[in-house]
Order: structure tokens, then sequence, then C-alpha cells
């Protein structure tokens, strides 16, 4: 399909620096000068040993010009601005430690750091349109879009292309933020360095009870009945019917199916696929059966009340909920446990790269290949370890995934290793940044509810919600 509106990224960052060009120029008339001082000697009839003689002199010159050129390239100072957005003071310390670690090891660099509270790209935008935005960015995808579209920031394709440690990067990590190129030209536009998605929520100590497994949906569909006793108060499942459950529920949705993206090749909404609406009939179907009255209304401080207090067996939320579950089981791990998404009749367990975290490049900047460096130096090891514990996400440097002590002493981080490191586990592409994409889901939360009690089909809520859709992205495709 031929998308309309789409541009071609500006590629004047590419150009060398003038330190770098005075550098060759320099080289230049250096051998130059050697070659014409040795041919004025020589003569017509030089001989081999003369030949020799010019070739060593020559070389020398070029060696000394290597030499001066490298010298004054390390000790020329170099200034970036890195702005951090989705900052605490305990986040705000890592970003300066980290930047101070780098300027120790790169004396000629000099970093100036500015946090930004959560919900600041405002401010960003105004600050890049004015010319006065930072050389790097700090983020998560979805604000990156307008960013992009903009053209305040550049592609690192070249960059990462040529990076040596660019193959320790999660494959599927790149092909998400690739995901959020509104050009439509798959562009790399930040490198990500942490990831979250959404888990299961189980109490293990109710599928040992029960002998039940949630490895497969149908799986978790029998574990939700049998640890169901509507006698004792005790529920299979809670399901998040009020505030935010249309989100996690599309996630579901996806994961159930097995479908990679939520427009197919032609550009047609697959929210709606036959998969799709069956997970939502079985799924919403729950409501009143293995589930308690309650859940009708249940946004997320009251669905992981129902776990921790011991009312539901199950819920679908992400790995930020940790530290709720861990106070309420006074880190007793043999109760719970976070597992990936079931798998689907595909056989791939699907879920959603959300927020993948990153560092972007603006078209101003004046030393990319510097900035690119930082970059580079923030996304592996220990600095995107240590970024990882600050932000609650999973890294997706493997060899961290592989080796990090953090990882291991928590199982759900340790889960999460395995399934990204799982030829299984695949993502799916919400298209999360088309113009006016979120706003649909307080209509489905109340869709949602209708589904639940019986005034609505669910094959009625996920066609409004796919012809929404459509409307977005043929709006933005043909605009």
């Amino acid at each position: 399909m031929v998308r309309q509106g789409t541009r071609v990224p500006k590629n004047e960052y590419l150009r060398k620096g003038e330190g770098f060009m005075k550098s060759v120029l320099r080289v230049s008339a250096m051998v130059m000068a050697s070659c014409i001082m040795i041919t004025a000697c020589s003569g017509d009839g030089a001989s081999n040993d003369k030949t020799s003689a010019t070739e060593a002199v020559t070389t020398a010159a070029m060696e000394s010009a290597k030499k001066e050129t490298k010298t004054t390239e390390s000790n020329k100072s170099v200034s970036l601005t890195l702005w951090a957005d989705y900052v605490t003071p305990e986040r705000t310390k890592y970003v300066e430690n980290m930047v101070k670690n780098y300027m120790e090891e790169n004396p000629n660099v000099v970093i100036e750091v500015t946090p930004l509270p959560d919900g600041a790209d405002d401010k960003v935008i105004t600050a890049y349109e004015a010319g006065q935005g930072p050389d790097i960015f700090l983020s998560s995808g979805p604000d990156i879009t307008s960013h992009i579209n903009g053209e305040y920031v550049i592609p690192l394709d070249e960059y990462f292309d040529k990076w040596e440690k660019k193959d320790m990067i999660l494959p599927s990590a790149i092909e998400t933020v690739r995901q959020y190129d509104v050009t439509g030209n798959n562009q790399l536009y930040y490198i990500p360095n942490g990831i979250s998605f959404t888990v299961l929520w189980v109490r293990s100590d109710w599928l040992k009870e029960t002998n039940s497994t949630v490895d497969t949906w149908d799986n978790l569909f029998k574990a939700v009945e049998n640890m169901t006793d509507k006698d004792s108060g005790r529920y299979g499942i809670a399901l998040r019917g009020g505030k935010g459950g249309a989100k996690f529920l599309e996630r579901q949705m996806y994961a159930y199916s097995g479908l990679l993206s939520v427009f197919d090749e032609n550009g047609k909404c697959t929210i709606n696929d036959p998969k799709n609406v069956e997970f939502v009939e079985r799924y919403l179907g729950l409501y009143g059966k293995c589930t308690a009255e309650g859940d009708l209304n249940y946004g997320w401080t009251e669905l992981a009340a129902a776990f921790d207090s011991g009312v539901a067996g199950m819920i679908i939320h992400n790995l930020g909920s940790a530290s709720n579950h861990m106070d309420a089981f006074e880190g007793d791990t043999s109760k719970f446990e976070a597992v990936g998404m079931p798998l689907n009749e595909k056989g791939t367990s699907v879920n959603l790269m959300t927020q993948p975290g990153g560092m972007t490049i603006s078209s101003t900047c004046k030393n990319p290949d510097v900035a690119f460096d930082f970059i580079s130096y923030m996304t592996t090891g220990e600095p995107v370890s240590e970024y990882c514990q600050q932000w609650g996400v999973v890294p997706v440097d493997k060899e961290v995934l592989e080796s990090a002590s953090w990882i291991k002493e928590q199982p759900w981080y340790e889960m999460s290793a395995e399934k990204l490191l799982d030829e299984k586990t695949l993502f799916y592409n919400q298209y999360s940044w088309l113009p006016g994409h979120d706003d649909i889901y307080t209509d489905m939360d109340t869709n949602s509810q209708y589904v639940m009690t019986g005034e609505m089909t669910a094959q009625e809520m996920l066609d409004e919600w796919a012809a929404y859709y459509q409307d977005c992205y043929d709006k933005y495709y043909n605009k």
C-alpha cells in the first residue's frame, strides 16, 4: 500500500564537521609538500632507493598529520544538553551519576542535565520549535512520535548499523521502536533501554491446590472456574470493568488471537477479528459467574486490592504492581507469582511492549557522533542495568538480561527475562501514536460494562471500536 503524506528525513546532520575537514586539508598539504621537496632533489633518474625514501618521508608526514589531527580532536571540548523526562529525585540522581561517569571517561565532553517532571512533553516541543531544545532527550516511546513529525529529531539507523554492540539489543525491542516512525519509513529514532509488558499475577498456592495451570488460554479459563468458590467469597479472577479496563482488554485480545497488528498489511483494522470477538465473549462473560459483582466498576486500585486480599486468584496487569503484592503477602513468594501471557492456538505468547524508553538526538545537535556515543554508553551494561532498576522495567540488553543479579533475585523479573529471550514471545503493533488513538478508551470502558451486563454484544462493541480506529488511520494516511 502506498501511504501518502510521508516525508524523507533530512540528512544535514550527516555532514562532517569543520574540524575534520581542516585536518584532512592539513594532511594533504603536508603530503604534497613532502612530495615536492623529494622530487626536486631526485631528478628524472631517481633510483629505487630514492623512491623508497620518498615513500618513507610521505608515510612519516601522513602519520604525523594523523597524530596532530587526533590530538586536536581529543582536546576539543564538546558541550551537550540532556533533558530527562519521567524522573523522580532518585532517577535524577541516577542520570546525573551516569553522566558524571561518562564525562570522567571522556574529559573533553561536558553534558548538562535538566530533569523534567512526568508529562512535560509540551515543554520539550515548545523548546524544539523555538530552536532551544536539548541535544539529547531521554523519554518513552509514545512521546517521540510528535518529535518525529516535527522533524525535531534525527534517525539513528546509520549510527546503529555501525555500532559494535548492536547485536546485544533485543531485535523485538528495535522493531517495536521502529513502529513509532510516523513517516512510514520504518526508521530508528531512538535506542531502547528498558521495557514493560503485561503479565498474569496468579495465586500460585491456589493453582497448586486446584491442580490447575495457566500455560494456555483454555487452561486459564479452566483455572478460573476451578479456583472459584462463591460460598467462601473466593473468585478465580478479578476483571477491570471500570476506568482503564479497555486498554488492558485490548492487549488480552491480541494475546488470545495471536494477531500481531491492529492494522493488517492492507490497512484494515483487525480489532473486530472473529478471534478477538471470541475472547471478549469468553473473558467478559466470566463476570458474575467467576468474579465478584464489584468487578463491574473496578479500576486499578480495586483490582490490586482484590488480589492482595485473597478475593481473586488472578489479575492481569504489569510488573509495576510487584511491590504492592510483596507488601500484601509479606514477601512470601510461595503464595503468588507473575507469569507470561498464555500461549494461544498459534503456539505464541503475544504481548504489548509498552513504552520502551530510550534517548533521541535533536536535528540541531552539532555533535551527533558524540551524542550517539553517550547514548550507546547508557544503553548497555551497568548503566542500563541501573536505569531499569530505577524505572522498574526490564532491560533489552541480552547480556544484562542473562546475568544481572537483581533480575535473578526477583522471580517476576527473572520470568520476564526468560520470556523476552523466548522465540515464542511476540509483540503486536498497537499504533498508539495515531492522532486520536487513545480517545476511544473511555467509551470502550463503558461499552465493556454493557457487555458484562448483557446490554451489548462483544461484536457490537468491537465493531464500534474498529470503526473508530479505522477512521484515525485513514485520516492520518490520506491527509
